[in-house]
């Protein structure tokens, strides 16, 4: 969300960290798409007029029935944009990998999105399952040497001739910095693409871009431990948080 604040700080925001059912990459896909409806339930509820799943599991998961369950509801997927990316300025790379969940890789999400938005040629494409990188963010590691080996333990998966690396978990987006020491290919972030094609969208959707509240306000729910989320958080967001306990999605 930092990069859509940091481009368009007029909004107004809501973030909602479901921190108590994280991790969702060891849950069934039953289990990922009930939380994840509870979840858009309760964002509408406190009168949203836009929900972006910033997650690619949750997204992956969801994808298929979302339109269906909210059809006057505006839903947004964070992977959509960086699988447009990829097709409209990859320049036809032939070996691409993607890091994620293994939940998200066995959506097969990568697969339908880039047949359905016309993949006009056949890249070698392969996926990483990087889940331990994900528990490193959310408990807040700041040791470079330990993000740095565990990043490393996946790049030696990759071979030589590897062109594109899409970082398939929002969660990565934290430690892009460190991609891009190691890492001397083109590297795709779904999260920063979704907020560079986010004005496009309401340009073209000007009754959302009418309907959006401009305080330049931004609340923080967490679902678990809100001293825990506010230390972790303020950190990567470089300022202090002060998130709300969301005890249940139901109250």
């Amino acid at each position: 969300m930092k990069y859509f604040c940091d481009l368009y700080s007029e909004y107004d925001y809501i973030f909602l960290a479901d921190n108590k059912n994280c991790p969702f990459w060891d849950k069934n896909w039953d289990d990922i798409k009930d939380i994840t409806f509870k979840a858009l339930d309760r964002l509408f509820d406190q009168w949203a007029k836009i929900v972006i799943i910033a997650c690619n599991t949750a997204a992956a998961h969801s994808i298929r029935k979302r339109q269906a369950l909210y059809p006057h509801k505006k839903v947004l997927s964070i992977t959509i944009p960086g699988v447009e990316e990829l097709i409209e300025n990859s320049d036809q790379s032939w070996s691409v990998w993607i890091l994620a969940t293994k939940a998200t890789i066995l959506s097969d999400i990568y697969n339908d999105l880039y047949n359905r938005f016309g993949w006009q040629w056949d890249p070698d494409f392969h996926f990483v399952a990087g889940s331990s990188l994900v528990n490193l963010v959310e408990s807040g590691e700041e040791d470079i040497s330990k993000i740095i080996d565990n990043i490393n333990s996946y790049l030696w998966q990759f071979p030589d001739d590897l062109e594109t690396l899409i970082l398939g978990c929002t969660h990565f987006s934290v430690y892009k910095k460190y991609f891009d020491s190691l890492f001397a290919w083109k590297i795709v972030d779904p999260s920063y693409y979704s907020a560079q094609k986010f004005l496009p969208y309401l340009q073209n959707h000007l009754d959302i871009k009418n309907s959006l509240s401009q305080n330049s306000s931004v609340k923080f729910y967490t679902t678990w431990n809100t001293e825990n989320f506010d230390n972790i958080w303020s950190k990567i967001w470089w300022q202090k948080i002060n998130s709300i306990l969301l005890k249940s999605y139901d109250n």
